[in-house]
């Protein structure tokens, strides 16, 4: 209970920073096949530490820019290589040196990721947050509305949970390095952008104040199932699924009586209505721990 509250006081302060993004995420984007969205490879080469190169000149500029994007190429197949390791070498420097060498690179070459270990975890969630998308897309494009926006959350969060099965003896490991305060923010990010990307691919057009407990209800179950997940000794994980299962009914339930409140607010006083919109908020985030 009490590490729930932590969390979600830690990370409803980086919500602000999902509706205005930093500038930098998007300097380096162009031609490259590793990832097919603008926003993960944007996102990824903030997370390796990729300055803005100084331009004097446009010819400069080109080459300075061609070097750049060589270079956090040249990162980014470290860290896919490295992935590889991680079952058996863990969220290392030694898995990622262990890629380089895979690749014919100096095992010295991992001292090209800035943060290491962090950055290999960092580098899975948005691999894993990109496979998502590419998922529901195809899954989802057409019949949103058939299936019911519960079934849909729950497989959203499901197929997500189920790509850490392959690492989960290893991902306490990853857990750990993510609670770093340097690590916090980016971290808290890729989960902001995994609960976005959920919501807005779910056809939700919601725009007021729910526009927050919707994303940050779904971020807690999120965090929850993962720490059932590494301590899971059932078959299949079928405990963690069914906790997915129920936390994911109680946040819809939530949401229909919320959203039901919200309606009665036009036919009471200003102040009244500021108290039904502020306590509806709040029931859609204290639903979960109950």
């Amino acid at each position: 209970m009490a590490w729930s509250c932590i969390f979600i006081c830690k990370l409803s302060r980086f919500v602000p920073c999902k509706i205005m993004r930093n500038r930098s995420m998007h300097l380096i984007h162009r031609n490259h096949h590793y990832f097919s969205s603008v926003r993960t490879f944007a996102s990824l080469t903030k997370n390796l530490g990729v300055a803005e190169p100084y331009v004097q000149t446009d010819s400069d500029s080109d080459s300075e820019e061609q070097q750049l994007n060589d270079l956090t190429d040249i990162k980014l197949q470290i860290l896919k290589a490295g992935l590889d390791f991680v079952p058996e070498h863990g969220w290392s420097k030694q898995s990622i040196a262990l890629g380089a060498q895979s690749l014919g690179l100096s095992s010295s070459s991992h001292t090209l990721i800035e943060d290491g270990s962090a950055d290999l975890v960092h580098y899975f969630n948005i691999l894993c947050n990109e496979k998502l998308e590419s998922y529901l897309n195809e899954q989802y494009s057409e019949n949103k509305v058939k299936i019911g926006i519960q079934n849909y959350i729950e497989d959203a969060l499901e197929n997500r949970l189920k790509m850490i099965v392959p690492f989960v003896s290893k991902w306490p490991e990853a857990m750990a390095l993510l609670i770093s305060p340097l690590q916090v923010p980016t971290d808290s990010k890729n989960l902001l952008d995994l609960v976005d990307m959920i919501w807005s691919l779910s056809g939700d057009k919601s725009l007021d104040l729910t526009w927050y407990s919707k994303r940050l209800s779904v971020a807690a179950i999120y965090r929850m199932c993962e720490l059932s997940l590494v301590q899971d000794k059932s078959p299949e994980y079928t405990d963690t699924f069914n906790f997915l299962h129920r936390r994911v009914e109680n946040v819809m339930d939530a949401s229909k009586f919320i959203d039901n409140v919200a309606t009665s607010t036009k036919y009471l006083p200003d102040f009244s209505a500021g108290a039904l919109i502020t306590a509806r908020n709040i029931l859609g985030m204290n639903q979960l721990f109950r």
